[in-house]
């Protein structure tokens, strides 16, 4: 008795099989979209610490040339891409920390300019 798979199974089977296959790669890509789009979120975040480290420690150095190098490099850290909204008050609270003093410093009289 030879015995034939029914119309639906076999249509379901030809129809069916190519189908999944493109949900499941249209399924991958969206996966390995979103783990790329985390992977530049946190690289850009550790560039933008790196940064900003940097940056810091030239404002609140004694020289005055590489101080103003590292006030304009946290200036600019500030309206960079690289910054993430989280990190605007980071950044405004590390420029306020660095250039209050020196503002300060400079109503009072305190500051001398040296001629050379």
């Amino acid at each position: 008795m030879d015995q034939q798979a029914p119309v639906w199974a076999t249509v379901f089977v030809a129809v069916g099989t190519p189908v999944l296959a493109f949900l499941g790669a249209v399924f991958g890509q969206l996966l390995t979209r979103k783990g790329a789009k985390e992977t530049d979120i946190r690289w850009r975040r550790e560039e933008a610490m790196r940064i900003l480290r940097w940056a810091a420690e030239l404002a609140v150095d004694g020289d005055v040339g590489r101080s103003s190098v590292g006030v304009a490099a946290l200036d600019a850290l500030e309206e960079s891409a690289l910054l993430q909204e989280d990190d605007q008050a980071l950044i405004s609270a590390v420029l306020d920390a660095v250039v209050e003093p020196v503002v300060d410093a400079y109503d009072e009289g305190d500051v001398v300019q040296e001629v050379e």
